[in-house]
């Protein structure tokens, strides 16, 4: 059973899942904008999908009600690293990210009764975990205007240009009730891949008490990240990392 989810605490982005409510025996999993990735293969299968590889290895759940944007920062931080050479050298958790910025906004903000972080807050830890563990990158912060046919060409460039490498990865800033029809709450994700042919781009959700990967359309995606959360004054958007090197 999947009971209904209502948002946690203050309805920033990063307020990621939600307290149970009784009932909902029948609903289903995934609403009509939502596919799960065990339905749909066939792209990861025969498409390079280069981001989705670069992250599946280092997909994490999130641990705590409030902490998708600490789990999303710390598959970012490993994608772009990648798996180290030396059998000493430790893959990056959560706890080690919080320790090495030693940030106590943070590590409360994403605490199991924290509030979250707005996305202006996210870009920040974004560029300090960065900073954090060497890795020089170049940071692109989009916020949509509007629902128009040019904020959709150009949410859909920004898409195809991330699938072409793992050099790269974005972080989704988002209403996840939108995409999986659920009550909306504001949500972190990465980017997993993104199929310009059918449009639809792959959420790897962090919400892993509830979800896996799924497949939503573009169009949808930017509908989401349109909602309103009138809490967050930074609104919603994406954040594109390409790294140049890593410097340890």
């Amino acid at each position: 059973m999947k009971p209904l989810k209502v948002a946690v605490g203050i309805a920033l982005w990063t307020v990621c899942v939600a307290v149970s409510a009784q009932g909902q025996d029948t609903k289903p999993k995934f609403g009509p904008d939502a596919v799960p990735i065990t339905r749909s293969t066939d792209y990861v299968r025969s498409a390079a999908a280069p981001d989705y590889w670069a992250l599946s290895p280092y997909y994490v759940p999130q641990t705590t009600g409030a902490s998708c944007s600490l789990a999303s920062v710390t598959m970012m931080l490993n994608a772009l690293r990648g798996l180290p050479a030396l059998a000493s050298e430790r893959l990056l958790t959560a706890k080690q990210v919080l320790d090495r910025l030693g940030d106590d906004h943070w590590r409360e903000a994403t605490a199991e009764e924290g509030d979250g972080v707005s996305f202006g807050e996210l870009e920040t830890y974004v560029r300090r975990s960065l900073q954090a563990f060497g890795i020089e990158a170049d940071i692109e912060v989009w916020r949509p205007r509007d629902a128009s046919p040019a904020t959709l060409a150009e949410l859909r460039r920004i898409l195809a240009s991330n699938e072409q490498s793992a050099d790269d990865v974005i972080l989704l800033a988002f209403d996840q009730g939108t995409l999986t029809g659920d009550v909306g709450v504001g949500h972190i994700a990465p980017l997993g891949a993104y199929d310009a042919a059918t449009r639809r781009a792959l959420v790897m959700d962090p919400d892993r008490s509830w979800y896996v990967p799924y497949w939503t359309s573009d169009a949808r995606l930017l509908d989401a990240m349109l909602k309103p959360d009138h809490a967050d004054p930074d609104g919603s958007g994406l954040i594109r990392v390409r790294a140049r090197r890593v410097s340890g």
